[in-house]
């Protein structure tokens, strides 16, 4: 019975962490080509379903009703369209980006706002509700700015941006 040299058996090693390596990114993009698929399928029922909406809401309810619920379900599409986008980014450069998801935040808030503004109409003229609704608003305002100010800086940061153009 022959041992084999340690060159060799590094070598061995080698490969094998090779194969396991590769076999773990090809599963991981799998995973996240199938998270795609369903992001593309809940914005396409998204889509069915606002304009199902707006076209029975026309006919039947207010026009300022139909036009703040199509706001909330294109917001609802531009947050599912950065999440593809993000996708996009870590399956063909394997970078993960903060600005994506600073974005689909950022959006989240001012849909949650739109929603919020819109049922202001419905709350009493003062009272626990108000002031909860108040609340309500200053928190997403203040999560807005947080959201903006994070943006700017990480656009700022030298080397950070994924929009430049990292060959010039």
């Amino acid at each position: 019975m022959t041992i084999p040299a340690p060159h060799q058996t590094g070598r061995v090693r080698s490969r094998l962490l090779d194969r396991v390596q590769s076999l773990l990114d090809r599963a991981e993009a799998v995973f996240y080509l199938v998270v795609a698929l369903f992001l593309l399928v809940a914005g396409v029922l998204v889509i069915a379903g606002t304009v199902g909406d707006l076209v029975s809401g026309l006919g039947e309810d207010p026009l300022l009703t139909v036009a703040l619920n199509l706001v909330e379900e294109s917001l609802l599409l531009v947050i599912v369209g950065e999440l593809l986008f993000t996708l996009r980014l870590v399956l063909t450069g394997g970078v993960l980006s903060g600005e994506p998801f600073l974005l689909i935040g950022l959006v989240a808030t001012v849909r949650r706002v739109v929603v919020v503004t819109a049922e202001v109409e419905s709350y009493p003229d003062g009272g626990r509700e108000l002031t909860n609704f108040l609340l309500e608003l200053a928190l997403l305002a203040a999560l807005t700015i947080a959201f903006a100010v994070a943006l700017y800086l990480l656009r700022r940061a030298p080397g950070l941006d994924p929009r430049s153009d990292s060959t010039s």
